[in-house]
């Protein structure tokens, strides 16, 4: 085990602070979603019993920002700016209880699947750009509009403050067709 000794150190990402450098790598929560575009139980017991296993960082499953903007189904996936209120309801005790065994968790955010959309999952085939479907070829998405694109931005910015009042300690945005994903504890 000392060859691993680093692994148990603590550590900072900006200014906050790991206990180790265990993380938990973000999967998808398709199909763990609340009626009220929140974590189900399921999901929540998820994430705590991985703080209770010595996990310093977990970083949760793709939250969508906006489930119309491709027209995701209610229950494909969590949304914080799909009822605020809820979101936070179902999610602040799920953080509180991670945090009570010494962990951090980060919400894992995307504006949109666009080319990485499995196809059928989605209404709408979008993405920042045209490109045919990673799965698909035969499918084309087509170039988001400038006002979706100003839309999708707001519901960052939404769905970072809603993050912050469900005690989340910061975002993460997922890679979806971006070549690079970005951290942000500025939330």
């Amino acid at each position: 085990m000392s060859h691993y000794k680093k692994l148990f150190e603590e550590t900072h990402i900006g200014k906050m602070k790991l206990r180790n450098r265990i993380s938990m790598a973000p999967m998808g929560p398709v199909g763990y979603a609340n009626s009220r575009g929140g974590f189900n139980q399921r999901l929540q017991d998820y994430y705590v019993e991985r703080a209770k296993n010595n996990v310093g960082l977990i970083i949760t499953g793709v939250c969508s920002v906006d489930l119309n903007i491709e027209g995701l189904p209610s229950l494909g996936m969590p949304c914080p700016t799909s009822a605020p209120f809820a979101f936070v309801h179902s999610t602040y005790p799920m953080n509180e209880r991670i945090h009570a065994y010494g962990s951090k968790i980060l919400l894992q955010l995307t504006g949109e699947l666009g080319r990485s959309a499995l196809p059928g999952f989605t209404k709408k085939q979008i993405a920042p750009s045209e490109a045919e479907n990673r799965f698909e070829p035969s499918i084309t998405h087509r170039e988001m509009t400038k006002d979706e694109i100003m839309n999708l931005i707001q519901k960052f910015i939404q769905s970072a403050a809603i993050a912050k009042k469900a005690g989340f300690d910061g975002v993460f945005r997922a890679r979806t067709t971006r070549k690079s994903a970005k951290i942000s504890r500025r939330v």
